[in-house]
């Protein structure tokens, strides 16, 4: 930053800066007609893109000039200067506080009123224990704060992950109603599924006891097809 110019004069060169980048008329490149788009009418031609660009060149100066006006320039420099300033005020009265001594309401759990304690006590007749003990309980200070903000920003991690997996924790209403459980859908179908089983091998089995098996060990049972239909839609 240069020294010899005010915070003024430096946002306000920034700014106008920016206006004439933004102010630069648009150019098309030399072989923009390798990316023309081809149409019914036929290519594109030089001379209806220089027309167009001068159109979009024109309206964006026009825009410039009035929202980037001197007086909206000089205003954003000002009100920019004027934060600068009460900052650096405010900086300094909070420096100046602490060099006095830490109130009795300071809240020593804020990150931004730790980093304002001094290095060194500050305290006229001070000894050289108590200058050690300050800094020891600075240091100590320092350190919890540091934890504090690990253990927040793990805090903050754990309480992420816990949203992501806020589905999972009904799962049987929220994923799959039918997962395997023991009054889930699919426990009752396959205990439908196993009683029928056991119905069809039932009567095969009396099938068996009553009908003559062949001598090649082949056993069909007549009219085995309209039975077997039969007992499956039979109600369990």
């Amino acid at each position: 930053m240069d020294s010899t110019r005010s915070i003024y004069e430096l946002k306000s060169a920034f700014i106008r800066a920016q206006v004439r980048i933004l102010s630069e008329s648009l150019e098309p490149p030399e072989d923009w007609q390798r990316y023309a788009v081809e149409t019914d009418e036929g290519e594109l031609s030089a001379k209806v893109i220089e027309d167009v660009l001068h159109k979009v060149n024109s309206a964006a100066k026009q825009h410039n000039r009035v929202v980037y006006s001197s007086q909206a320039i000089h205003h954003i420099a000002s009100q920019i200067a004027s934060l600068y300033w009460a900052a650096i005020s405010q900086e300094a009265q909070s420096q100046a506080t602490f060099a006095k001594g830490v109130g009795q309401l300071t809240d020593l759990s804020k990150q931004w009123n730790i980093v304002k304690l001094p290095l060194e006590l500050e305290a006229p007749g001070a000894t050289d224990e108590q200058d050690a003990r300050y800094h020891e309980l600075r240091e100590r200070l320092a350190s919890l704060d540091e934890q504090r903000q690990k253990r927040q920003r793990r805090h903050d991690q754990l309480k992420h992950l816990r949203r992501l997996l806020g589905p999972f924790e009904d799962p049987r209403a929220d994923i799959q109603p039918n997962l395997v459980t023991r009054d889930g859908e699919l426990v009752q179908e396959l205990e439908k599924m196993r009683m029928l089983m056991a119905r069809v091998g039932g009567r095969i089995a009396q099938q068996k006891g009553h009908d003559h098996v062949p001598a090649n060990g082949e056993y069909l049972l007549p009219g085995s097809d309209r039975k077997l239909e039969a007992l499956l839609e039979t109600e369990i």
